[in-house]
């Protein structure tokens, strides 16, 4: 048995459906922005965030 490798990026499915034609604004819908770990797990994730290239990391806030 061969386990899967994940060497392409991790979209979701909101991303996926996002490029094809005529559905570009579903990017607007996805909400997997970051990582989900296992609970009671160390460097297990339960739900990995989108890697597409629509998500901008946000400039960290100043304090104010």
């Amino acid at each position: 048995m061969t386990a899967a490798t994940n060497t392409a990026e991790t979209l979701s499915v909101e991303c996926t459906l996002a490029r094809k034609l005529g559905y570009e604004d579903v990017h607007t819908r996805c909400r997997q922005l970051k990582d989900v770990p296992l609970p009671h797990s160390r460097h297990v994730l339960l739900v990995h965030r989108c890697r597409c290239s629509c998500h901008r990391q946000s400039p960290p806030r100043n304090p104010s």
